[in-house]
Formats: C-alpha cells, sequence, structure tokens
C-alpha cells in the first residue's frame, strides 16, 4: 500500500520532545487526511478529510498493523516498537527530514570545496584545508597544480583514516592519481578540464 506525506509544513523552533509538523495524508495516490503533531511530546494525530479518506485510512490501519516490528535505539539500548499508522506517519516525516538535512550537507560541502580540499565520511561530517585564493585559481596552470599536488601528499593523505576520502568532485583525477590517491579515496569526479568541456560539523585548516 503506498501512503505518502505532502505539503509537509515543519517548525524546528515548535520541535521540542517530538517533530512538529502538519501535512496532508495521501494513501493509495489519493487525499485521505491530515497529519499533525504539536511538538511537546504527544501523539501524532490524523484525520480524514471526507467518507472516503475513513475508508482510506481504515486500510492503512490494517496495513500497518500487519507489517513488522521494529527496532529502534534510545540511550545506547534496543527497543522495539509495533508498526501502526501513527509510527508508519512518524516513519515518512523522519525520512523526509534526514533527506533535508542530508541535501543541506551536500550543498555546504559544494560551496566548501571551491575554497578547499574537503576530507571527511559522506553524509556525516568533514574538514576543509583551505587555499589563500578559490580552488579553480590554482587548476589553471603547473604551478598551481603543483601546490595541490604538494598539498594533497603532506597533508591531505596522511588524514584519510577511517572511512574518510576526499569528497571534493572539481579536482581533475590525475592530479589526485600522480599524489598517490586510489580511486576508494576520493568521491566521484565531475571535473573536466578547459580542453575536455563541451562548450553535503566542521572544522577548518589554511594552506
Amino acid at each position: 500500500m503506498k501512503i505518502e506525506l505532502k505539503n509537509i509544513q515543519y517548525s524546528e523552533a515548535l520541535s521540542e520532545e517530538t517533530n512538529a509538523f502538519a501535512a496532508n495524508l495521501y494513501i493509495e495516490g489519493k487525499k485521505a487526511g491530515t497529519a499533525s503533531n504539536r511538538g511537546h511530546g504527544g501523539s501524532t494525530d490524523y484525520q480524514a478529510v471526507d467518507e472516503n479518506g475513513k475508508k482510506l485510512i481504515a486500510k492503512a490501519e490494517t496495513y500497518c498493523k500487519s507489517l513488522p516490528s521494529e527496532k529502534f535505539k534510545s540511550g545506547g539500548k534496543d527497543y522495539m516498537f509495533e508498526m501502526n499508522l501513527e509510527n508508519y506517519i512518524d516513519k515518512l516525516l523522519d525520512k523526509y527530514l534526514q533527506a533535508k538535512d542530508l541535501k543541506r550537507f551536500q550543498k555546504r560541502i559544494e560551496k566548501e570545496m571551491e575554497r578547499g580540499i574537503v576530507v571527511g565520511i559522506p553524509d556525516k561530517s568533514y574538514s576543509v584545508w583551505r587555499f589563500k585564493m578559490p580552488l579553480a585559481n590554482y587548476l589553471k596552470n603547473a604551478s598551481g597544480l603543483q601546490i595541490i599536488k604538494m598539498a594533497l601528499i603532506n597533508e591531505i593523505i596522511p588524514s584519510l583514516t577511517g572511512d574518510k576520502i576526499i569528497m571534493n568532485t572539481n579536482i581533475p583525477e590525475k592530479l589526485l592519481k600522480e599524489a598517490g590517491l586510489k580511486e576508494n579515496h576520493y568521491a566521484k569526479i565531475v571535473y573536466k578540464d578547459s580542453s575536455q568541456r563541451a562548450d553535503n560539523k566542521k572544522t577548518q585548516r589554511k594552506l
């Protein structure tokens, strides 16, 4: 069964013990009702918009109760909760907020890589080695490329511990490999030099 939240309005300011939100509840592609939570720790409420919505919600309630229980962590301990429509709605909201946070995270990384080399764990955390000028300026000539290469060898590669990788997609792959990096040490490259063109917790370091 297809259950969706649309037109989600989330308030971080009002979210105290639970996520404060209001949204339209769609079931099997039709608007069945609305869902909301005041953010004070109470349950998530939902209600039908009409008689047809009541029937759809009743079917969704039955469907959700047939789903297996799910596990979650709290205070370092594992807990189980039975699935129902309320919990399913909360799960949909969590996915929406996680996707929104991930998008913001990626935008920050894209901005940071314009001025430096970004190292971190994808979707989690990163650090920035900043240059005095935009990175693109260094890619224009041999001396600039050498500066980046030496920074990679002397500063960046030693920092690649655990799951950390270079998250820049604007550094020529050839330069990364010349510095001694393997493909699993950096993100997928989208950089193209002028001859090839057709027409997301942060610390900072300066180079």
